[in-house]
């Protein structure tokens, strides 16, 4: 008499997706834009191709789909900070682990970033200016300023170009070392909150 094998249990429809994103996020990250197809991603998955754009729509929709949850974990998902840090201490802790993200999704990060592989594209506009304000909001929160004005908000929010920037002759160029690009990045933002937003308040 032979032992039944283990039952197939069929995915339901969140599982599913869950495990088409985990699949395509590491094939986005990993390669360029241009070189990943649904065809790759449903033989990694184990699923049909159709299934994917039953899901997802096209590999642009995919893609878009993978940047927005790739934002918002650098926007929203930092851990709790020690609140006995000055402040100096948690703009090098926040910069640590902005360049934590930027690190393991470089390639996705700078794909969203250029839209390469397909054009200018007015979603990806959208999703960088969504991160931006709930990026400045997480900051505002993790620096424990209770009363922002418009003012500092516009100026961090400018704070974002500077960041794509060092991270890109860091990790692109390779002009910099992270230990340089951290000390860039700190010093810029704790510079911009404590002397430059001012300073832009009375001008």
């Amino acid at each position: 008499m032979t032992t039944p094998g283990p039952r197939y249990r069929r995915l339901d429809r969140d599982e599913r997706q869950e495990q088409i994103l985990i699949v395509a996020r590491r094939m986005f990250t990993e390669l360029p834009y241009a070189e990943v197809s649904t065809t790759a991603i449903a033989r990694e998955t184990g699923v049909q191709r159709g299934l994917i754009h039953y899901y997802f729509g096209t590999k642009r929709e995919l893609f878009l789909t993978v940047v927005k949850d790739l934002t918002a974990q650098v926007a929203y998902e930092t851990p709790p900070i020690d609140e006995s840090l000055d402040m100096e201490e948690i703009v090098a802790v926040c910069v640590g682990l902005f360049l934590d993200a930027a690190e393991a999704n470089a390639t996705t990060w700078f794909a969203a970033v250029d839209a390469e592989g397909f054009g200018h594209d007015p979603e990806l506009v959208r999703i960088a200016a969504r991160t931006r304000d709930a990026t400045v909001k997480r900051m505002l929160q993790v620096l424990r300023i209770p009363q922002p004005t418009d003012t500092l908000r516009a100026v961090l929010r400018t704070y974002s170009g500077l960041a794509d920037s060092a991270t890109r002759e860091w990790l692109q160029q390779k002009s910099l070392t992270r230990s340089q690009v951290h000390t860039l990045l700190a010093g810029a933002l704790l510079a911009l909150i404590t002397d430059i937003a001012p300073a832009v308040e009375r001008a």
